[in-house]
């Protein structure tokens, strides 16, 4: 593998949701995760989506899963290991220029806590009609400490009535990396103006258009900037994007998050969602050939044999660059099974051996 400043040849998570001691080493600059579920596969891309900013509690806190009404305290406490007499989170990488090592320690603590002090953890508009006679609530607060290799340690405290977010400083930036959930697509956040300045993107875009519809002639911003309109010989007027399928917003979304994540890191959590077989191979094809155009080391998560099958095949010239990295659960121990492209297709094709 090139080595690059920005990119990880080692990854290693001590302690972290469900893993223990799970260890990816000699990462290449495409790299598939896969195994059964609850073997670890998410929780490896949020650690490393973490080294954007370790330091931060928003940082944590985007990695806690929550649905509309989930409660950051549950969250974070979620994300500690269930096993452990205490509240412990670590995991350290190698990029050859440098190390990093990352430790999380927490305390969940019994407290009494002012009216008065509520309105300032949550705003002065928020409703304390549960607190006791006296004005107090009875609470549950979990003091987080975080450090970061040598640097000092940061400290957090977060309620369990807590909604929102305390304001914070920037934390120190270690690595790009820019993550990309299996549904992103669905909520219209696709931003597509990098691509749309730039002419061998844009005609990159357009070649993946072509592949869920060949009569799209081109895609510009509304008059009011606020959404994608697309231009087909199928209509009479420029169509809103949103009326496409998820196919179609799902390749979109994929094209913005390679260019964005240049020089750094792309984490692509069950990366073929939405995008039906027979487009595949060309959209993967190139989401690697860009990749390594950008300098962008890749990590994609899968359970699809037949998606795997694709990536390892699509681009036969750049099979050097990938590795499949399978994970097991075997006795409370976490296992990694490495293999080279080359190896991983050997063992699929020849041998019968099951990659999942």
């Amino acid at each position: 593998m090139k080595n690059t400043a920005r990119h990880i040849e080692d990854f290693k998570i001590i302690y972290y949701r469900g893993i223990r001691d799970l260890e990816l080493q000699g990462l290449n600059e495409i790299n598939i995760l896969t195994g059964n579920n609850n073997s670890g596969k998410t929780s490896v891309l949020e650690l490393i989506s973490s080294l954007r900013s370790p330091s931060s509690l928003s940082t944590w806190i985007k990695m806690c899963r929550l649905t509309r009404n989930g409660s950051y305290y549950k969250g974070i406490v979620n994300l500690f290991p269930a096993n452990l007499k205490n509240l412990f989170i670590q995991y350290c990488c190698n990029a050859g220029y440098r190390s990093v090592d990352v430790t999380l320690d927490a305390e969940i603590r019994e407290t009494r806590i002012s009216e008065n002090a509520v309105s300032e953890v949550n705003g002065s508009d928020f409703p304390i009609s549960y607190a006791s006679k006296d004005g107090y609530l009875d609470a549950k607060c979990i003091h987080i400490e975080v450090r970061t290799n040598s640097d000092a340690e940061i400290a957090y405290d977060l309620f369990d009535f807590q909604t929102r977010v305390p304001k914070e400083e920037a934390g120190q930036k270690i690595f790009p990396t820019e993550y990309v959930a299996p549904g992103a697509h669905l909520d219209g956040s696709i931003f597509l103006d990098e691509v749309m300045e730039s002419p061998a993107l844009y005609k990159d875009m357009m070649r993946i258009l072509h592949e869920f519809d060949n009569s799209i002639m081109n895609i510009t911003k509304s008059g009011n900037g606020t959404e994608y309109m697309v231009l087909s010989d199928k209509y009479d007027k420029a169509m809103p994007l949103g009326v496409y399928g998820d196919g179609m917003k799902k390749a979109l979304l994929l094209l913005a998050a390679v260019v964005k994540a240049k020089d750094g890191i792309l984490l692509l959590d069950e990366f073929e969602t939405a995008i039906h077989t027979s487009a595949m191979n060309n959209i993967f094809a190139w989401i690697l050939r860009s990749a390594l155009k950008l300098s962008v080391q890749v990590f994609l998560t899968s359970h699809s044999l037949e998606a795997i099958d694709k990536v390892l095949k699509c681009a036969p010239d750049l099979q050097d660059k990938i590795n499949l990295y399978t994970l097991y659960n075997k006795e409370e121990k976490n296992l990694v099974r490495k293999m080279s492209c080359a190896e991983a297709i050997k063992a699929q094709d020849d041998w019968g051996v099951e990659l999942r």
